[in-house]
């Protein structure tokens, strides 16, 4: 499946630039970085990089200020749509990457409208959330921009900081989030693009297969083995099966996936663990987990030295982040904290506590392993 990406604001680029490079998938992608920071958007070497805004910003961002990304998102669309046209050719689809709590990357719902109108492919969305390192308006710009951005998309995939991080601060993360955010969605790219008979296996998947999946409130998750000689004798859909149950657990964002109303799984390692069944012991466990009865399954035989099994699930009906995050703008907003709003406050001083004692412990670890 080939999509147009298009990269937004400081954290749309640097995800989007991941797919830009050279031999590291089967997808040729294609696409162009637009940001408000013009010293930002210098940083990527990108061929197709444009500033927007500069008669209000003077290449300087917005800001964190939404309703000033929303007026150069509207002044500059038709602008952006000349410049897509121009890298335009074979998509499947386009996928749109900003964060969610940004002046500029908050602004994407005003681009997607006008995208909308002019092209019959779907368009994707994928969104940082705010986490727990961000500023009060990160939060509000959230619970602004979020319900028009799902109104306008086809598909929405959002992206949980505060999930994919380990116990390191979230500014030291970035390229382990960001690099694990193009591995999880390439995965599902590359399905439907085979280039040798010997790619093929039983269950074969086509681009065709995402769309039609692919509505709503989405996430992805991978579950993932390392394949070794003692693997041989194991009970291999069972191993799949494993796989599956961890993969809805390791998504972009937490949801219960239990509410999906649709999902797709992709089975990929070396053809000998996969025979004749494939995909089907993770697809019928899905079917059996999910509230929809919209599951579809292939299986993507390779020369890996490990066994992953990728799951999208689509038409989500409950996240319990996405419904306390979005409260939590709201109450900032008004100037009501409530009593989730006081809560994530605390547990915001309480993780980074938990950080800065977790880097005290490493520093004495290293301490005593150099002496």
């Amino acid at each position: 499946m080939k999509p147009l990406i298009i990269g937004i604001g400081g954290a749309g680029c640097r995800i989007a630039s991941l797919f830009f490079r050279k031999g590291v998938s089967k997808v040729d992608y294609v696409g162009i970085l637009l940001d408000t920071d013009r010293a930002h958007l210098e940083y990527h070497e990108h061929k197709h990089r444009l500033v927007i805004g500069e008669s209000i910003v003077d290449g300087n961002g917005t800001g964190k200020n939404l309703e000033l990304g929303r007026k150069i998102m509207a002044d500059e669309a038709i602008r952006i749509i000349e410049h897509i046209d121009l890298v335009r050719d074979n998509i499947d689809c386009l996928l749109v990457i900003s964060s969610l709590g940004g002046g500029t990357g908050g602004a994407v719902d005003v681009l997607i409208h006008e995208m909308k109108k002019n092209y019959m492919e779907p368009v994707y969305y994928v969104g940082i959330l705010p986490g727990g390192d961000d500023i009060s308006r990160t939060f509000v710009n959230f619970s602004k921009s979020f319900k028009p951005i799902v109104a306008e998309s086809d598909a929405v995939i959002p992206v949980d900081n505060d999930t994919l991080r380990d116990s390191m601060k979230l500014r030291g993360q970035f390229n382990y989030i960001n690099g694990t955010v193009f591995w999880y969605l390439n995965n599902i790219f590359e399905v439907g693009e085979y280039r040798a008979p010997e790619e093929l296996g039983s269950n074969v998947l086509t681009a065709s297969d995402i769309i039609n999946t692919f509505k709503g409130i989405s996430t992805i998750g991978i579950g993932k083995r390392k394949i070794d000689i003692e693997d041989e004798n194991l009970d291999k859909p069972e191993m799949v099966v494993s796989l599956t149950e961890k993969s809805v657990k390791n998504t972009l964002t937490p949801v219960d996936f239990r509410s999906s109303n649709s999902a797709l799984v992709v089975v990929s390692g070396p053809k000998r663990y996969l025979d004749f069944l494939g995909s089907i012991p993770s697809r019928l466990w899905v079917e059996k987990n999910i509230a929809g009865v919209e599951v579809r399954g292939g299986d993507l035989p390779g020369n890996k030295d490990s066994l992953e099994v990728t799951v999208l699930l689509s038409g989500i009906r409950k996240s319990e982040k996405l419904k306390y995050l979005y409260k939590l703008g709201e109450s900032i907003e008004s100037g009501k904290l409530d009593a989730s709003g006081k809560v994530y406050e605390k547990m915001k001083v309480l993780l980074a506590k938990i950080d800065e004692l977790k880097t005290i412990s490493s520093d004495i670890v290293e301490d005593i392993g150099s002496r």
